[in-house]
């Protein structure tokens, strides 16, 4: 996975796609964001815990889209921020970090 505060690319075999997971809330703010980069976006789970706002989303996207959804999912912590979300980035930073922790432990194949 690559190391970035608010998504993770996800290693998959695949030459079209590039799959990724990012953190959005159930008003789903990346959406208009991905519509102003012009991206389309092929969405599939969705986990949400029910004490938290926010949600985390899994999605790829076709190879040569893969800059400007980048794009659109940088503008996003801004936009979090606007909305009133202050937490998103450390929310953000805790999971990918335990996800790590878990990863290096040995607990996910």
């Amino acid at each position: 996975m690559e190391d970035t505060h608010f998504y993770q690319h996800i290693d998959r075999l695949s030459l079209f796609y590039s799959y990724f997971v990012f953190l959005d809330t159930d008003a789903y703010l990346a959406d208009q964001l991905f519509i102003k980069h012009q991206v389309r976006v092929h969405f599939h789970e969705e986990y949400v815990r029910g004490d938290s706002p926010y949600r985390a989303i899994f999605c790829h996207v076709r190879k040569r889209d893969r800059e400007r959804f980048q794009a659109a999912l940088e503008e996003l912590p801004k936009k979090m921020m606007l909305l009133g979300y202050i937490d998103y980035l450390d929310v953000c930073r805790a999971l990918w970090d335990k996800c790590q922790q878990q990863r290096k432990g040995g607990e996910f194949p």
